[in-house]
C-alpha cells in the first residue's frame, strides 16, 4: 500500500492567514478608537464581538490541532509496531 505524504505547510498557511485576520481586526479597532470616527455603538459592538469569535475560534483550532497530532502520534507507533512484528507490510 502506498504512503501517503502528508502536507505540512497548509496549517501553517492557515494559521498565518487567521493570525494576519486577528492584526487586521485589531488595527481596525485601534484605527476607529484613535479617529473617533463616527460609527454607531451597534458596529462597534459589533466588530468586537466578531474579534472575541475569532480568538474563540483560534484557541479551539489549537485544541484540536494539538489533539490530532497526539492521535497521530499514537496510530504511527502502532504502525510501527505492527510493521516490526511482520504482521503489517
Amino acid at each position: 500500500m502506498p504512503t501517503v505524504r502528508r502536507r505540512r505547510g497548509t496549517r501553517v498557511n492557515k494559521r498565518t492567514a487567521l493570525n494576519e485576520r486577528l492584526v487586521h481586526i485589531q488595527a481596525e479597532i485601534a484605527r476607529l478608537r484613535r479617529e473617533r470616527a463616527s460609527v454607531h455603538r451597534h458596529e462597534f459592538l459589533e466588530l468586537t464581538r466578531s474579534l472575541r469569535q475569532v480568538e474563540q475560534n483560534a484557541a479551539a483550532l489549537a485544541v484540536q490541532f494539538t489533539r490530532i497530532a497526539h492521535i497521530q502520534a499514537e496510530v504511527d507507533a502502532i504502525k510501527r509496531a505492527l510493521i516490526k512484528a511482520r504482521l503489517l507490510d
